[in-house]
């Protein structure tokens, strides 16, 4: 499972399928809406020690994927909903990016800056990784800018409204993530709270 158990890949190697199946969308690798069939790469981040892959849109600093905890899962994946410049590949080719995003990446130089731990997010303390989390924040959320009336709606309330315009921005877009990324955002809006709560003190 992409969430939280493993993932598995497909046998059947397809390339650039045209609908999610039944397995798929049990696993949770069903395409984002409106980031399908778009050219990106691979990269991959690390949660609690847990590696988590996702396709990325260069050009438009998008997520394409949910976060993947399975290599196979992640392969099956791109070679059904994402592109290269060369068009739609199967999942062996896939499988080799997925794979070289474990040592590499193009987001970040170094890999304390995309590494995380549900802990240290809470505590509002993300180290070298503050940057990268702040440019995922952008790139895996739906947010259209506009403020509730309500923000207990979004799990907000007044006592724990960060008292900075920003960060409660910070916290509305985490809100509105795509596909499972809240395994990240979460914490991190739990970090803003406890941020908030300190300032309050």
């Amino acid at each position: 499972m992409a969430v939280e158990g493993a993932a598995t890949a497909g046998t059947g190697g397809q390339v650039g399928a045209e609908a999610d199946t039944a397995a798929d969308t049990e696993a949770g690798l069903t395409g984002l809406a409106g980031r399908t069939k778009v050219v990106g790469g691979i990269e991959s981040l690390v949660l609690d020690g847990r590696r988590l892959w996702f396709g990325f849109d260069f050009s438009s600093d998008q997520v394409l994927s949910p976060l993947i905890d399975d290599a196979g899962a992640m392969a099956r994946f791109a070679a059904r909903h994402m592109r290269q410049r060369t068009g739609a590949h199967d999942e062996a080719y896939w499988a080799e990016l997925v794979a070289s995003a474990v040592d590499s990446s193009d987001l970040v130089w170094r890999d304390d800056q995309r590494a995380f731990t549900t802990s240290a997010l809470e505590a509002g303390d993300e180290g070298p990784a503050t940057e990268h989390l702040l440019y995922l924040l952008d790139a895996a959320t739906e947010w259209d800018g506009r403020v509730p009336a309500d923000l207990t709606a979004v799990g907000l309330t007044p006592a724990g409204l960060p008292a900075e315009a920003e960060e409660t921005g910070q916290a509305l877009r985490a809100h509105h993530a795509v596909g499972n990324w809240s395994l990240l955002f979460d914490p991190y809006i739990r970090g803003i709270r406890h941020t908030a709560a300190g300032r309050g003190r």
